[in-house]
């Protein structure tokens, strides 16, 4: 029986003139095991919970957490898991001990944070479940790693920020590179040419089929001010409702 996917939180490619909101996909793969792919950072935490209990899971129920990459909007709630084992790519695992300064997606305490679950190392073709394999994805950053899942339809990527959005099929590139640009470049036509669906890092699902995109699923996002206008003398807030692709431009 091919294992079941199930988005758990969507990802947004949402930025302000006063910095990313980095809300990434969240998906849940049910097989032999419960997987969660990527576990986003803690201003979804509350959500994230909510979600999977809507789901009849706790985060006990998850054995496993593949980590695309370790940047903050993808990682920092791994505490949440305790009984999970955190997958993470052999050469992210590397990069993460010694990140340079420059590299402001991995801040030092990831490593601190690394050190304390429960670390498996990963590469290539390693079957994690039945029907479930990594695809390295270097680029993004220096590990990236996509999870493939065979399915009934073909077969389908769990991708991270290698292929973050609908975008990057068109541009060949991701919106941000850490790593190095031929890899992301790679990266993205092997994704391609290995399935037909993708689960993107900061988009909804979408299907590719030739030059033609088909989203998936629909989506919506609520973006409001805090407090809200009029709670306070003086006080100005904003609300309103976004109905995506939620598409950012390449930044190289």
């Amino acid at each position: 029986m091919a294992p079941s996917i199930q988005v758990v939180l969507q990802g947004f490619g949402l930025a302000t003139n006063q910095g990313s909101m980095g809300f990434c996909g969240i998906t849940l793969v049910k097989g032999a095991k419960t997987t969660l792919v990527d576990v986003g950072h803690v201003g979804r935490r509350p959500l994230l919970l909510q979600k999977l209990a809507a789901l009849g899971l706790t985060p006990n129920d998850i054995d496993q957490v593949f980590l695309t990459h370790a940047h903050w909007d993808h990682s920092l709630n791994l505490d949440v898991f305790p009984n999970a084992q955190v997958l993470i790519h052999t050469n992210e695992r590397n990069y993460v001990r010694n990140a340079p300064d420059s590299d402001w997606a991995t801040p030092k305490y990831v490593e601190h944070m690394l050190q304390s679950s429960k670390l498996r190392e990963v590469h290539e073709g390693e079957e994690i479940d039945d029907g479930m394999r990594v695809l390295s994805t270097p680029g993004h950053s220096k590990g990236s790693m996509a999870l493939l899942v065979e399915g009934d339809g073909g077969t389908v990527a769990m991708c991270g920020d290698a292929l973050p959005n609908a975008l990057s099929v068109s541009s060949g590139l991701p919106r941000v590179v850490f790593g190095d640009l031929d890899d992301a470049k790679q990266s993205i036509k092997t994704l391609l040419e290995k399935a037909t669906r993708f689960y993107p890092g900061h988009d909804r699902p979408f299907a590719v089929d030739g030059s033609r995109i088909h989203y998936l699923e629909k989506t919506e996002i609520r973006v409001f001010g805090w407090p809200a206008a009029g709670d306070e003398e003086g006080a100005s807030g904003i609300s309103y409702t976004l109905d995506g692709p939620f598409q950012t431009p390449v930044v190289r």
